[in-house]
């Protein structure tokens, strides 16, 4: 080595080792700077997180209706637009609500009064949205799955091309259609109805409107004037008849006469009993009529009926007897309509029965509430115990066939005359005795078999508060137990 050069090795090295510190230093400052810009970073990044929670937190308190202040976001200006936009949104979206909740609430109300059935179908035909008079009219008591039962509703052939027809056109259209509803035929006016009709997909207002007894009142009132205009006509034609005969024969022949005058007055009574009965009907059918809730003594109404027909039935050979139960002399009615109901019943057995008797009975029972057609809004038989007053008519008449029980109710509806005696009375008695017992808030029963007679039973409902204290019934009264 050379001598010269020993001096300056040192410094060399001296030259190498600050070159090193100067490096060391430089990384560390560099580490220093990462680490604190991850640190706020991080810093940044949860004051983020717990913005969005606070964001989200205020979303949900104002899903819920409740006013709150939106969260305060500074330094950060995307989030805080995106604040500003959202609170712009959803005060939008509270106005809305606010100024659509009172028309949410007059439309619910309206479709719970409205008394035609309402059907709203998406665009799948699907129901979303239907009122009680759907439930009532389309949907049976025990139904548990009323969306599927009004889908096949709707996807009946008549009501799914109603449904096509309003859809194609893009405006309501109505039809009266004929389809079984719960096993019975219905006579439906319905109306289809698109709800976005720009839109091909929107959903249909479906309206049903029952018409089947609007259309059977109308039926019956025309049978109502055909009948009467019968039962008219024929007395009227045979008193001309027999007028035109005298004139002719003259007034000379007194055989003629008496015979010809015989079948003027029996007509002409006829008459009169067929405007009676008219008038009774009439009576017992008009709704402003006032029915009374008076104590009435059953000995009473029992004496007065007697007195009408016991001479009737002793020329005929029958026993008219009358039973009147210890607990059941007393009822709270209407004395003229329970005097109308029994001599109709008395009057009716007396003329079908050629042998026998007729049999009045007066009783109290306890029964379910179900048979005075009282039912829950489920349709479940309500059985709750309520106690009943019992008129019950029986005799040994020539009876009801059983084709004709469910129709001798009707107006001029008479059973075969050769069933009966040779009067066989206007076809109104019937009639005037179930309208009369459901004035009083009653129910009608009959009971009846060919050849050995028949039971009618007249049920109304009784105020224990108004009643004389229970008794057990007679013994006779115990022997007939209703049905």
């Amino acid at each position: 080595m050379d001598v010269q050069m020993l001096p300056l090795m040192p410094l060399a090295m001296s030259h190498v080792s600050g070159t090193d510190t100067a490096l060391t230093a430089l990384l560390a400052v560099l580490v220093v700077v990462l680490a604190a810009i991850a640190i706020i970073e991080m810093l940044v990044l949860l004051q983020r997180a717990r913005l969005m929670k606070d964001i989200i937190r205020w979303l949900r308190v104002r899903q819920l209706g409740e006013p709150e202040s939106p969260p305060v976001v500074s330094a950060h200006r995307q989030l805080e637009r995106l604040v500003r936009e959202i609170q712009t949104a959803t005060t939008a979206w509270e106005t809305q609500r606010r100024e659509l909740l009172p028309h949410s609430s007059y439309l619910k109300t309206l479709l719970t009064c409205l008394n035609d059935a309402v059907i709203i179908l998406d665009g799948s035909e699907k129901p979303v949205l239907f009122n009680r008079r759907t439930e009532e009219l389309l949907l049976a008591p025990v139904e548990t799955e009323a969306q599927k039962t009004l889908r096949e509703f709707a996807a009946q052939k008549p009501v799914a091309d109603l449904a096509q027809a309003a859809r194609r056109h893009g405006h309501p259209i109505s039809r009266q259609i004929r389809l079984p509803v719960l096993g019975r035929l219905r006579v439906l006016q319905i109306t289809a109805a698109p709800i976005a009709p720009e839109v091909s997909s929107g959903g249909l207002l479906l309206l049903l409107q029952d018409q089947t007894e609007l259309l059977q009142n109308a039926q019956i009132k025309a049978d109502f004037a055909a009948n009467a205009s019968h039962e008219l006509r024929t007395p009227l034609a045979s008193i001309r008849a027999a007028v035109e005969t005298i004139s002719e024969a003259g007034y000379e022949d007194q055989v003629t006469l008496k015979r010809c005058l015989d079948i003027v007055g029996g007509h002409v009574l006829r008459l009169q009993l067929l405007v009676q009965d008219l008038l009774d009907l009439s009576r017992t059918e008009d709704p402003r009529a006032v029915v009374r809730q008076d104590p009435i003594k059953l000995e009473d109404v029992r004496d007065l009926i007697l007195g009408m027909f016991k001479n009737i039935a002793a020329d005929k050979h029958l026993a008219l007897r009358f039973d009147i139960a210890t607990e059941a002399r007393i009822m709270i009615g209407d004395e003229r309509l329970v005097l109308l109901i029994l001599k109709n019943l008395v009057d009716n057995s007396l003329k079908f029965t050629t042998a026998g008797f007729i049999q009045v009975r007066w009783y109290r029972q306890v029964r379910p509430a179900r048979l005075l057609e009282t039912q829950d809004r489920n349709g479940s038989e309500i059985e709750n115990p309520q106690e009943v007053i019992i008129l019950e008519v029986e005799d040994t008449g020539c009876g009801i066939p059983p084709e004709d029980i469910n129709r001798v109710f009707e107006r001029f509806y008479t059973v075969n005359r050769s069933r009966g005696g040779a009067d066989r009375g206007t076809g109104l008695g019937l009639a005037i005795v179930k309208h009369a017992v459901a004035g009083m808030g009653g129910v009608v029963e009959l009971q009846s078999q060919v050849g050995k007679g028949t039971i009618i039973r007249c049920l109304w409902p009784q105020s224990r508060q108004a009643m004389p204290p229970q008794r057990p019934p007679t013994e006779e009264a115990s022997i007939y137990p209703p049905t």
